[in-house]
Parts: C-alpha cells; structure tokens; sequence
C-alpha cells in the first residue's frame, strides 16, 4: 500500500512540474487580450507580401475550421510570431489568453489545451508533435508550417471525440491486461496504440471555402495603417457568429430541440447558403463552441454506424 502510494506521489509530482512550466510560459509568452492588427498579416499593403495568399486563405480558414486551435511550427521566431498573432484575431480575447507565441532562444513543448501555439523546430529542422497529447486535445488541431507553407488539419469534432475514445479504451485494455503499473510504462502504451489504431492524425485541408476567400480579397482592398481593417474582421466575426446561431436555431425546429434526429443537412445548406463544405465546416465549428456536442448530434450516428461497419468487415 506505501509503495502505491509512493508511486501515486511521483506521478503527480511530474505532472504538476508541467503545469507550472506551462504557467511560467503562459506568463511570458502569452497572447495579449487585445492583438494590434498592426502586427499581424493583416497590415500587409498587399496579400502576399508576407506569405502567399492561398497559404494565408487555406491557414485561416482550417483554423477557424478546427473551433480555432492550431499548432505554428517553422525555423524563424518572428515569421511564426507573425502568424500566431494573426490567427488570435479570430478568436475571443478569453482564447488568446489561452494561446501563446514561441519564443526566440529555445521551442516550447506542445502543450495540450492552448488555442493557439508557435513552436521552433530543432537544429535539423524538424518538430515532433506528441501523439498522444494531440489526440486528448479538447477540439481538432490545425498544424502549419510556415517554411514550407503547408497546412494540414485533424478530422472534425465528431471523429476527432470518436477517435479520442478509441485510443482512451486501448491505453485501458493495456493496463487491465497488466499486473502491476510497473509491468508496462506509459511510453510503451503510447507507442503501441499509435501503431494498432493506425490514426491518421492531419491530413490536407479537404474542402475549400468562400467565406474565408472573400474576407482576405476584400480586406486587402482596404487602406492599411488604419481602423478601416480592424472594423472589417470585426464585422466579419460577427457575420460568423449569426450565421451560427441561425445554424443552430435551424438545428433545434427540425429536431424540435434535439427530440428527433436531424436529417435535412442538404436544406440547410441550402437554405442558410452554406453550399460549399469548407464554410458549413467554419459555422459548425462556430457552433459547435456555442453548443458542444453539435458536430456528434448531426453527424455522428452515421459515422459511427460507418466505422461499425468497417470494424466488422476488418474483422472477417
């Protein structure tokens, strides 16, 4: 029993050094409640003068795609900086208090929770995001790369929370099956369910947008230097936010609020005008932030009844 209980006091003495390096770099490095458009892309005098504009249109919209999460990984600090900050303009101040800028000297490690993070890669050029902690983030992940300008995304809420619970059951199976907590280390667990449950964890942006793809073209129409910009993406947010409580209060007559299953997704994206795949998945991502659990009440059940299908044609 005492050595249980020592081995109890060790874990959560590891785990309570990370929490309080997380909170040394929040204090450091965190996004400010208020983010100056000035130092974003946004001030560029023309789209691309900082990055390519499909690069900027295709990362800001899988972010706003993924309820605003994403991971900024490249080699220069203040180029990820940049990027990082520009993606904070589309959150809450509360969000960008959860978010965090790289920082110059040294990367941070992947920190499961944060809105928005930047992260330096090492000597050889590389960044190893943590599988695990990934997977047990509370929304999906977008992940970009501003040295190559890559940006991939994590599937969306409902197969993002499916996924979570599989993994969750094989790290329990793994530890029932053993006799002691000694007899198989966390790491080992890690590495054997990422190679069993064979996740794909990003892949490329799938579906493009018009929201997003209006938003950039006309903003950069307007004069920089000025509140003209700022007024605009504030304008813009807030289409963002009605189209999602329409969204919702679409939801709840056709389901007479959740009493009946939901199955006229092709009239509302016709009637909402959400034809394209890219903006159904940013309002539902809106959405999804104003009613968890939307993304697994419209979509799950046919996905989960997909991959119940799969798993027992696998099984033969």
């Amino acid at each position: 029993m005492e050595e249980l209980g020592n081995n109890i006091i060790s874990i959560l003495s590891v785990e309570i050094v990370l929490i309080m390096k997380l909170l040394a770099s929040m204090k450091t490095h965190s996004v400010p409640e208020d983010v100056d458009i000035k130092d974003t892309v946004l001030n560029d005098d023309d789209i691309g003068d900082s990055c390519h504009g499909d690069f900027l249109h295709t990362a800001i919209s899988s972010h706003l795609q993924t309820c605003g999460c994403s991971v900024v990984i490249g080699s220069n600090p203040e180029k990820v900086n940049k990027i990082v900050r520009t993606l904070c303009l589309f959150l809450t101040p509360a969000e960008r208090k959860c978010s965090r800028l790289c920082r110059a000297d040294s990367s941070f490690k992947y920190d499961t929770g944060l809105f928005v993070q930047g992260l330096l890669k090492d000597s050889m050029g590389s960044f190893a995001l943590p599988f695990r902690q990934v997977l047990y983030s509370p929304y999906p992940t977008t992940h970009i790369d501003v040295d190559i300008n890559t940006v991939q995304q994590m599937p969306p809420c409902h197969e993002h929370t499916f996924n979570q619970r599989r993994y969750m059951r094989s790290e329990l199976n793994a530890l029932w099956k053993t006799d002691s907590e000694e007899d198989i280390p966390p790491e080992t667990v890690i590495h054997t369910d990422e190679t069993t449950l064979d996740l794909n964890l990003f892949q490329d942006v799938p579906h493009k947008d018009t929201l997003v793809k209006s938003f950039i073209d006309e903003v950069f129409m307007l004069k920089p230097g000025l509140s003209l910009r700022s007024t605009y993406l504030a304008q813009f947010l807030l289409l963002l936010h009605r189209k999602a409580l329409t969204l919702l209060k679409y939801i709840e007559d056709e389901t007479q609020k959740g009493k009946k299953p939901f199955k006229s997704l092709r009239s509302l994206k016709t009637d909402l005008d959400l034809r394209d795949e890219g903006d159904l998945n940013i309002v539902m991502a809106f959405a999804e932030k104003l009613r968890a659990g939307l993304h697994s009440f419209v979509f799950g059940k046919p996905f989960y009844t997909s991959m119940q299908e799969r798993d027992a044609l696998m099984s033969f």
